[in-house]
């Protein structure tokens, strides 16, 4: 079988119709041209590769539900060997993923996130490039459907909230191993906040605050039996993250709130 064959079986563009199976062949045509640029092996690219790379990157411009007003850019669990893994485990908030059915029903999301990080994780990208992205809202979210996969990619990511010093910015991620070791390499910047997603149902990781010093708060999510018997204070959900924002609570800032608790979907 063909290369372009097996990455269009892996990707699942079966039943697209019309313009969008153009689309998404055309979408197909970039991912082999990226992986023919990442399997040259080098340590630098030209100024136009990297333009290349850049106008790849999908940015979500949300403009309604729960993330209105707030930029992001994420991968996809469905490439993600840590996803995929904890997905298997029994009682790991993994297997209730919203974002693995959501991005199995819209392909076209599902894609770009894929393409976004074939590049975020094999090409360290300058931060002077990142600052052509185009971000649109002053409020920027780094993962609200996949997760960090390694330390290029987290790198790449404190390099995109470097661009961008006069947006505020947070992160959400289950590899804290991952980003300890991004931090050390790279720095945290002053606008960003790095909230780490707790791996269970109902039961918060609990985390060594003096050797991961860059966490500035804990999610967790809790189904509704639990969250009543235990007295837990729901402090996420039910409205939109901007109204947090305005409010200056919760994820987007460092405040004395450790723990952020949602309902399970």
């Amino acid at each position: 079988m063909s290369k372009t064959a097996l990455l269009t079986e892996e990707i699942s563009l079966t039943g697209t119709k019309g313009i969008y199976t153009w689309f998404c062949k055309s979408v197909l045509t970039l991912y082999l041209s990226v992986i023919g640029l990442l399997k040259q092996a080098k340590e630098k690219y030209t100024n136009a590769e990297y333009m290349v790379f850049i106008h790849a990157l999908w940015i979500v411009n949300h403009m309604s539900l729960k993330l209105e007003g707030i930029c992001s850019i994420s991968s996809s669990v469905h490439d993600n060997c840590f996803c995929k893994a904890r997905q298997a485990i029994k009682d790991c908030i993994c297997s209730h993923c919203y974002a693995h059915s959501q991005q199995s029903r819209q392909t076209g999301l599902k894609e770009h996130n894929i393409l976004n990080g074939i590049i975020l994780r094999n090409v360290l990208i300058p931060v002077r490039f990142f600052k052509f992205l185009v971000i649109i809202f002053p409020y920027l979210r780094i993962e609200s459907f996949g997760d960090t996969a390694n330390v290029t990619q987290a790198i790449n990511y404190i390099r995109i909230i470097k661009a961008f010093p006069g947006k505020r910015c947070a992160i959400w991620s289950k590899n804290i191993a991952i980003w300890e070791k991004a931090f050390a390499l790279e720095g945290k910047p002053k606008n960003t906040t790095y909230v780490h997603s707790s791996s269970f149902l109902n039961k918060p990781d609990n985390i060594d605050l003096s050797r991961y010093w860059f966490v500035d708060h804990i999610f967790t999510v809790y189904n509704k039996k639990y969250a009543a018997e235990h007295n837990i204070v729901i402090n996420c959900g039910g409205k939109k993250c901007i109204e947090c924002i305005k409010a200056k609570k919760n994820c987007y800032f460092r405040n004395n709130n450790l723990y952020i608790n949602e309902l399970l979907k």
